[in-house]
């Protein structure tokens, strides 16, 4: 047996106002959102620009960390627009707290010694 219960007009317009919060916030990331990118557009140079999408499809987590560095540099005026490759990539390096090719991790080979000298 299914019991309904009633929704009284008090749940129903806090459930409403819940949502169009929801609603509203999401729009405002949205719109966040959408300043950021114009923003990248306007201080990346077209190359720096399409390594930084490359970074994002492989490792979205950096490429956020990295666009982060590059509006807070540009709006302190630490670097000037546009930000090239070179720039892009010394921000890598300082957020893989290295060089780019040591982010990895390392494979070690031991190989067997031959004990003849006959080759």
């Amino acid at each position: 047996m299914k019991m309904n219960m009633p929704v009284d007009a008090e749940t129903h317009a806090a459930f409403q106002q819940q949502a169009e919060q929801q609603q509203a916030k999401q729009e405002q990331q949205a719109e966040q959102e959408e300043k950021r990118k114009s923003m990248l557009l306007s201080v990346l140079s077209p190359e720096a620009r399409e390594r930084l999408g490359r970074i994002s499809t492989v490792k979205p987590e950096k490429a956020r960390q990295v666009e982060n560095m590059i509006i807070q540099a540009v709006s302190r005026g630490q670097v000037r627009p546009p930000v090239d490759e070179e720039q892009l990539i010394s921000l890598l390096e300082q957020i893989s707290g290295g060089s780019a090719t040591s982010s990895g991790p390392s494979i070690t080979i031991k190989r067997k010694v031959a004990d003849d000298d006959d080759w």
